[in-house]
Order: structure tokens, then C-alpha cells, then sequence
């Protein structure tokens, strides 16, 4: 009896084992998205909302090692209210991110490490009433990430990552005043931490 308790255990925590290490196993293709940067506030007449989502797929060219690509989503409303007048600020933006990202361990948590670069285009829009202003222009960042994926089961993982991004941005001959004048060009650049939340569903054998 006590020896079939034994065998009972050790094939159980065998194939955990195995189905812990075939999350991640080469060949598997992976599909999730990642939220971040969602923010509400409003304060003396003023009102802003934020956020952005990247939907992404992957696929396993080794074991733990996955390569894939994301499209970033962001939104930014900003209002102000006055006895004057309202001013409305909305900010749109869609990109391509490809991404490397690799998987350390073998257990159900499993840390990561990665680094993706990602280039998007922005427009912006102001309407101040008595007037409307136009403008956009180009973001690229380069995002090397740390975080750690919790597996639910074989086929879905939770994951939280800690990015310090490095941003470039050119707005390009897209910015136009009311008149349609071209505004002069500008550049600059930023670097800042952000923290994003986020799911893969796992396929494949």
C-alpha cells in the first residue's frame, strides 16, 4: 500500500513536471494581450482619461525562448472646462512592436526577461472652440522588460512586467496648424519605468 502511495506520487508530480515544462516547449504559439497605463482623474474642471492595449502572438523557436509581436493601442482624452470655453485634447495612437522574450524555470511561476522595440504613429487633435489644431507624428522605443508569468494551467499564463523604456519622438511633417501651415518640426526624447498586466493563452501540442 505504502509503496503504490509512493508510485501514485512520484508519477503525479512527474507529469506536472512535464506539463510545466511544456508550456513553454519548442513549438507551442502563444496569443494575449497586455494593458497598462490606464488613468482617470478629474479635478477644478479639468478631466483626463488614458490607456493602452497591445494584442500580441508569438511562437516558440526554442524551448522558453519565444519571438512574436504586438500592436499597441493607446488613447488620451483630455477636457478642460471654463467659464471661457472648453478646450477637448484627444490623442490616438496604433504601432508594431516585435518582441524577444525568454522563460526561466520550471515551475508554475515562471520569470522572464525581454526586450522589444516598437514604432508607432500618433495623432492629435484640439478643439478649443473658436478653433481646431492638428497634429501627430512618430514614436520609436526601444523596452527592455523584466517580469514574471503565473501558469493557471498548461494552455494560459497571467504575467506582470516592469518595463524602463527609452522613447524617441518626431512629429515628422504631419503637424498642422488651423491654417493648414505646417508647424516646425520638433524631436525629443524620454526615458521612464512602466509597469503592464496581461494574459497569454498557449497552443499547440
Amino acid at each position: 500500500m505504502v509503496m503504490k502511495t509512493i508510485v501514485f506520487t512520484l508519477a503525479f508530480v512527474l507529469s506536472g513536471f512535464s506539463a510545466v515544462m511544456a508550456q513553454t516547449e519548442k513549438g507551442r504559439w502563444t496569443v494575449g494581450a497586455r494593458v497598462g497605463n490606464f488613468q482617470y482623474s478629474t479635478q477644478n474642471g479639468y478631466s483626463s482619461f488614458s490607456g493602452s492595449l497591445s494584442p500580441s502572438a508569438g511562437y516558440f523557436v526554442a524551448n522558453n525562448l519565444l519571438i512574436g509581436a504586438g500592436v499597441p493601442l493607446s488613447l488620451t482624452i483630455n477636457k478642460l472646462s471654463s467659464s471661457t470655453g472648453n478646450v477637448l485634447n484627444k490623442s490616438t495612437g496604433i504601432g508594431l512592436s516585435p518582441y524577444v522574450r525568454y522563460y526561466v524555470g520550471s515551475s508554475k511561476l515562471k520569470p522572464y526577461v525581454g526586450v522589444s522595440y516598437t514604432y508607432s504613429t500618433t495623432r492629435q487633435r484640439t478643439d478649443m472652440g473658436y478653433q481646431t489644431l492638428k497634429t501627430g507624428g512618430f514614436t520609436s522605443s526601444v523596452i527592455p522588460t523584466v517580469g514574471i508569468a503565473y501558469f493557471i494551467n498548461r494552455s494560459v499564463a497571467l504575467n506582470a512586467g516592469l518595463n524602463y523604456v527609452w522613447d524617441r519622438f518626431d512629429s515628422g511633417n504631419q503637424a498642422y496648424d488651423a491654417s493648414g501651415n505646417p508647424i516646425e518640426k520638433t524631436t525629443y526624447t524620454s526615458k521612464y519605468l512602466s509597469l503592464d498586466i496581461g494574459f497569454h493563452i498557449f497552443l499547440g501540442k
